[in-house]
């Protein structure tokens, strides 16, 4: 989820939360003016307004809190669970995503303001065992909610990141409380209340330093956890080689940053307005007509250019043999092709030119598509590039079929969801499944350093599953 889309988000659900807080301070001033003022003047005991507005503070947050997690969410995780620890945190440095990690810091700041609140509220929750008691119980009422409604999973790695959350709240509680009774910041109470933070500060630089250090980049589909494969038929009729093997990798190889002024200087356009979001790059342009065009260039290096008020036309036969010949001249004066790429003229004005995947070679390529869409006029309403240069970097040792067909037998591969039918507990082996390997082959994948590294693709039949399969790397760690 981008920033823009937070932002959105955070918006809509504070809505409700303004409006409680709002009524809540009304009735709180409604209260000091018709009630605590008497009460004040002749003595009685009397709650103390600081605390009513904490109180008012916490219902709002309390609010908030059951907006992200109760409401809005489906209810397509009916008794679904994930009992691994810290698997938000592996998923992400597998795929090394700050998008997936931002879940895992989420749960976590979404439990802070319980552990800095609680303490000012009551005296009770000054004692760490009380207020630690509220906190594990409210993200175990939350789990426990979303699993028998279907909202969401019972989830393992939720639970101890908003009990982390709980923790580092209270311990800002304990800085501020030491700073206030001592009058300044001593360095010990310092270190000590922010430990959680410094430690998990101290992990994501070592994680950053290690995975700079590596060689290549990590692989998503290594965010699995073993199986156990006791009582699980495994069978296969192929007839598989334990010979040691190599294959290629290559390096994705994107467009230049350049490609942006190209198009701007061979087509005569200007620049009005940029925006640039998660790696993404939109930018408003104009031709020397007036007529807008959209630039947009992706994390992964594709791009595009559209003329924003264009609606493609049909085109005659004549048109297009024409048309042809004109798509041809403004790609050769753009020079974005590869000259082996194969041309195809499309219907409506489009034209195509297209590469094949020819990973196995031991040199580099190019692969992936290009579409361009002219006007009656020869003029182009849009540019969409797919094309990609795969370097070739070098051959490394890879598995062999029959220690891939190992592997399966030892539960070492992810379940991969293959259609949007199946559910959470339809992925899960256990005692009884039966599963007949059918195929193994050599593919490739990319990693999160924009390498192409080589995989085995394994098909089989999965308890009568026909279109069961599995991704495995193929080199070896």
């Amino acid at each position: 989820m981008g920033i823009d889309a937070i932002y959105t988000n955070l918006r809509f659900l504070m809505l409700p939360v303004i409006v409680t807080i709002g009524i809540e301070f009304v009735l709180i001033m409604l209260y000091y003016y018709l009630y605590y003022r008497k009460q004040q003047s002749e003595g009685k005991p009397r709650i103390q307004m600081n605390k009513l507005f904490l109180g008012a503070l916490f219902i709002g947050y309390v609010v908030f809190v059951l907006e992200l997690t109760m409401l809005g969410r489906g209810n397509s995780h009916y008794l679904q669970m994930n009992l691994h620890p810290f698997s938000d945190y592996v998923e992400a440095w597998n795929k090394y995503s700050l998008r997936d990690l931002q879940n895992g810091i989420f749960n976590i700041i979404m439990f802070i303001p319980m552990g800095i609140l609680l303490p000012f509220i009551s005296r009770k929750f000054k004692a760490f065992k009380w207020l630690l008691l509220v906190v594990v119980s409210s993200t175990l009422f939350i789990e426990t909610y979303q699993t028998l409604s279907g909202a969401g999973l019972f989830e393992l790695a939720d639970i101890i990141n908003n009990t982390l959350g709980g923790i580092f709240g209270y311990q800002l509680y304990r800085l501020s409380a030491s700073i206030v009774y001592n009058k300044r910041v001593r360095m010990k109470s310092l270190l000590g209340n922010l430990a959680i933070p410094l430690l998990m500060g101290l992990l994501f630089v070592g994680m950053n330093i290690v995975y700079i250090q590596q060689e290549f980049g990590n692989l998503a589909i290594n965010s699995f956890t073993k199986w156990n494969m006791k009582g699980v038929h495994v069978t296969t009729s192929l007839q598989l080689s334990s010979a040691p093997a190599v294959a290629p990798v290559y390096k994705k190889i994107t467009q230049p940053d350049g490609v942006e002024a190209l198009l701007q200087q061979k087509l005569g356009l200007s620049e009005l307005k940029v925006k640039d979001w998660d790696g993404d790059r939109e930018v408003l342009l104009e031709d020397k007509s007036g007529t807008p065009y959209t630039f947009y260039q992706s994390e992964e290096g594709n791009w595009s250019l559209t003329e924003n008020n264009d609606t493609p036309e049909r085109t005659s036969f004549n048109d297009q043999e024409l048309l042809s010949q004109k798509a041809k001249t403004i790609m050769a004066d753009l020079g974005l092709l590869p000259q082996d790429a194969d041309f195809t003229a499309l219907e409506d004005g489009e034209f195509q030119w297209s590469l094949p995947d020819k990973a196995g070679l031991h040199e580099s390529y190019w692969t992936g598509e290009l579409l361009l869409g002219l006007k009656q006029d020869g003029s182009i309403y849009s540019i969409n590039n797919g094309l990609q240069e795969n370097q070739f970097m070098k051959e490394v040792d890879i598995l062999s079929p029959a220690e891939v067909y190992d592997r399966i037998k030892n539960g070492e591969f992810p379940q991969i969801k293959r259609n949007a039918i199946l559910t959470q507990d339809q992925l899960v082996i256990k005692k009884g499944d039966q599963l007949d390997v059918t195929g193994i082959e050599l593919s490739f994948i990319y990693d999160t350093k924009n390498f192409y590294q080589p995989v085995y693709t394994v098909y089989g039949v999965f308890n009568g599953d026909s279109n069961w399969f599995t991704l495995i790397q193929a080199r070896r760690s």
